[in-house]
């Protein structure tokens, strides 16, 4: 169908003359072919009306006597044109830069049969995309109008091509004639937010589509009428949306006609939430209701947990949506050890793995259905044996953020730049591409090597100072990777020459999708996953033993340099094709089709009780152990439910993980035996056959508890004082012993308690002879928390190995940046500029710990205590018991 010979352009005013003179003036200075301008003012009591006089005849005005509301207005103007003209309804805090705008809407409602309205891009003008279509939610009417839903950072996201959306904002919109013939003007059950989206609904109901235009970018001053008048604005939103929801919201439910649980990650650990999240986004559009809960929730302690906030509209409304208690079928997603963990009639499982170690084979074989994202994937599983089928999955790339136009700055010193998207491990070693970068080019080659790299917990300076690269050798910059929203990702692709995947990871393949999409010639190694990408998109990958994989890449790089047109030529073309095909959209149609083949849910036998596996973290208050049972609850083990901790924000902000009921027993065993922490020798005798007794009942009421868990640990430095008395209960207990400089934890408890240096080295070596006498000769583990500092992820191995000598299954490997976000630099306590000298005694009890925490002490018993120290703290305990003596006497 045609359009209409000639456009009328109504553009609603509301006082703000400068606004409305603004985009008057701008909007004159474009290309305007077979149109006239109507300005409707909206009843303003500024010099609009004077003002505008001066636009005639080029501008028409319509003056309405009061303001009418953004719907009324509008459809005054739509009704004040010719009957025959097309419309664009326009708002004046817009500003017209592009000058061929108009004739591009035209275009993309006349390229496309059944486009009946079109919008466009809508940027703030100040580096922010505001508007790029509109998908509303049927939870609660908001339209997002980005892929997150957030104002965003303009990248050129969404500019490659015209595009069918559900809905545009009005704000600059292009409506075919017919289409207002079709259903008439704006619904007036709207005042102002919601009536156009209502309006794109209802040229659906028509049968014409909604298109965004991605060649026009027009610059909109938001809320610029309505300026100061928040509280205001935020009614007329919730009451369009109420409308809205009034007259849709079933038909937008309808819209979804299958349904999914995800049991994953949207926000951390980010290896899989990179892929989980423009995977949920499709499938929502797709058609498939989503639900979703973190696989990671009762592993990840609280202060590295998802906030509940993934900076993005829909996601955020996935985890509101009220979960089933047996949801029908359920996505698990992440780390395999924990699929068992999640409840579901049919479960699927989103395998990504280099090796299957044998509880990760057991969790594959517990799922109903598996997916996997490469072809080599599939076929190690059929191998294994697996009996549940196997389906390839392929990640994808959303192709209105990874195409060839994004707007992205260049190098400004003219270099041609080879972007590395590496982890700092043995499978990416990105260490031995930069060693022979340095060996391969020369300072003054125009070429730099660029390496965007997740070091977690790595000191990069000191790492690469190591590697004594040549000075003289290619340029190169290390950038660390730090959060970056998702549309930024593909802007630093495309701001590259070329992309170098050299790692020796068969699966990881996001940097060599992103790199195919905006068009950069791809050097990769032909295995794996990305060997099956470059050979369906018509890639070549370089052939090389592990030993001289990056020699070789280097050198095709090289091959490439001296016919770098053809090579930029071939990379485009693939992009092309990987927009299309390789689309998470197309992989939410694969999704769309296994959920409907799916056979029916079958019975399953009740999973076998959890053996019981008791873990005590035992040490001295200040030294590390809240820290040791975080690292626990990241293997696996259950400590207490969140709310049921310990909290203290002023003295740790990342939480004790200390359970509040074990942690009011011990303190009430300690008092009603006139005792305290810092009281641990000169109780009252005579309270003590009581006073255990109620420490017991206690324990056996928290054991309970924890029973059945499986897996499950406690800590409580008191434990130290009071766990000889309950560890008939604890015989099959492993026990982990923290251990911290002498010096370090006295000056802690100086600041904190205000005790005197030799009482806190006192209470240092008391607590930490105790806790040695509790795990002589049984299964312990002695830990040093500032070697943990150090080196977090392999002293955690160190202690999940340890854990697995004494009998413990099923502790999970955690991810090396769990570890480092939990482990990080801020658990480094300030030191005092002179810490407590501690006695020669005390400082041998500290060298054998060391040993012993280092696994070199053999046999050999602990160095005899300090006597002093001994008597000082049965002296505080005379004079504390003299203390409440005398209470008990006043009161």
């Amino acid at each position: 169908m045609s359009l209409a010979a000639r456009t009328s352009l109504i553009l609603l005013a509301w006082n703000r003359w400068e606004l409305t003179a603004r985009a008057l003036d701008s909007l004159l200075g474009c290309a305007l072919p077979d149109c006239d301008i109507l300005v409707v003012d909206n009843g303003s009591s500024d010099a609009t009306p004077q003002r505008l006089a001066a636009y005639a005849p080029r501008v028409r005005s319509l003056r309405l006597p009061h303001n009418l509301g953004f719907v009324r207005g509008n459809n005054a103007g739509i009704a004040a044109v010719a009957a025959d003209s097309d419309v664009v309804l326009l708002n004046n805090d817009l500003v017209f830069g592009q000058r061929d705008w108009l004739q591009r809407l035209r275009r993309c409602v006349q390229d496309n049969e059944r486009c009946g309205i079109a919008g466009c891009r809508l940027v703030d003008g100040e580096g922010r995309l505001l508007h790029a279509g509109t998908r509303l939610m049927p939870d609660d009417g908001a339209g997002v109008q980005t892929a997150s839903g957030r104002v965003e950072r303009d990248m050129g996201q969404y500019s490659d091509a015209d595009r069918r959306v559900e809905g545009v904002v009005f704000a600059a919109v292009y409506i075919r004639r017919a289409v207002i013939e079709a259903i008439g003007p704006l619904h007036t059950d709207y005042v102002t937010y919601g009536e156009d989206s209502d309006y794109c609904l209802r040229a659906a109901a028509a049968g014409w589509q909604t298109w965004l235009c991605g060649g026009v970018t027009l610059q909109h001053e938001q809320h610029g009428s309505s300026a100061g008048r928040e509280e205001w604005r935020a009614q007329l939103q919730a009451q369009g949306r109420a409308t809205l929801l009034q007259h849709w919201g079933a038909a937008l439910r309808q819209q979804y006609d299958l349904d999914l649980h995800i049991a994953g990650a949207l926000d951390f650990p980010r290896e899989t939430a990179r892929w989980l999240r423009p995977l949920a986004r499709a499938l929502d559009l797709a058609g498939v209701r989503l639900t979703y809960r973190s696989l990671y929730a009762a592993v990840l302690p609280e202060a590295i947990a998802e906030s509940g906030d993934s900076q993005d509209v829909l996601l955020n409304m996935l985890r509101r949506r009220t979960l089933a208690a047996l949801p029908e079928v359920v996505l698990c997603a992440g780390d395999m050890r924990l699929w068992p963990r999640v409840a579901g009639a049919y479960r699927i499982g989103l395998a990504a793995f280099e090796t299957l170690a044998d509880d990760e084979i057991a969790s594959l074989r517990a799922m109903d259905e598996i997916w996997v994202a490469a072809q080599w994937q599939r076929d190690e599983l059929l191998g294994l044996g697996v009996e549940a089928p196997v389906h390839w999955l392929p990640f994808g790339i959303d192709p209105a953020y990874a195409h060839p136009r994004l707007r992205v700055p260049r190098n400004p010193a003219g270099e041609r730049v080879v972007l590395c998207v590496a982890q700092w491990d043995e499978l990416d070693r990105p260490w031995q591409l930069l060693q022979t970068w340095t060996q391969t080019f020369r300072r003054e080659d125009k070429l730099r090597l660029l390496l965007w790299l997740d070091a977690p917990g790595i000191d990069l300076a000191a790492a690469t100072r190591a590697l004594a690269l040549d000075p003289h050798g290619g340029r190169y910059s290390l950038l660390p990777q730090r959060r970056l929203h998702e549309e930024q990702h593909s802007a630093l692709f495309a701001a590259a020459d070329a992309v170098i995947v050299s790692s020796r990871s068969r699966q990881r393949s996001w940097a060599a999708l992103q790199a195919l999409a905006v068009g950069k010639p791809l050097l990769a190694p032909d295995h794996g996953i990305c060997a099956e990408l470059l050979a369906q998109y018509g890639g070549q990958a370089v052939s090389a033993d592990a030993a001289e994989m990056e020699t070789a890449l280097l050198q095709r790089l090289r091959e490439w340099l001296a016919d770098w047109p053809a090579a930029c030529a071939r990379a485009e073309q693939i992009s092309a094709a990987v927009r299309v095909q390789g689309a998470w959209a197309q992989t939410a149609q694969r999704v769309r089709e296994r959920l409907q083949q799916r056979p029916p849910a079958r019975l399953r036998a009740v999973a076998a009780a959890a053996p019981q596996q008791p873990l005590v973290v035992l040490g001295m208050h200040r030294s590390g152990t809240s820290c040791v049972a975080g690292l626990l609850q990241l293997l696996g083990a259950y400590g207490g439910e969140p709310e049921g901790f310990l909290r203290n924000p002023q003295e740790n902000p990342r939480g004790f993980l200390e359970r509040g009921d074990l942690h009011l027993a011990c303190v009430e065993a300690l008092r009603s035996r006139g005792g305290d922490w810092s009281v641990p020798l000169g109780w009252d005798t005579a309270a003590l056959r009581g006073s255990r007794q109620r420490w017991r009942d206690d324990w056996a009421a928290i054991q309970a508890q924890l029973r059945p868990a499986g897996t499950w640990f406690v800590k409580e430095p008191r434990l130290c004082l009071l766990l000889d008395e309950i560890a008939d209960s604890l015989a099959d207990a492993v026990f982990v012993h923290v251990i911290r400089p002498p010096a370090a934890v006295a000056a802690s408890l100086l600041r904190r308690d205000g005790l005197t240096a030799p009482h806190a080295l006192a209470l240092w070596e008391h607590h930490n002879r105790a806790a040695l006498a509790l795990t002589h000769q049984r299964r312990s583990i002695v830990l040093d928390y500032h070697c943990l500092l150090r080196e977090p992820l392999l002293q955690l191995q160190r202690l999940r190995r340890a854990l697995q000598d004494f009998g413990l299954r099923g502790l999970r490997e955690p991810a090396a940046e769990e570890v480092a976000a939990w482990v990080g630099p801020q658990l480094a306590r300030q030191r005092l500029a002179r810490e407590p000298q501690a006695s020669a005694a005390q400082t041998a009890l500290w060298q054998w710990l060391q040993q012993r925490a280092a696994d070199a002490i053999g046999d050999a018993a602990p160095p005899a205590a300090d006597d002093t120290a001994v008597a000082l703290l049965q002296q505080i305990g005379r004079e504390h018991r003299a203390v409440l003596a005398a209470e008990r006497e006043r009161s």
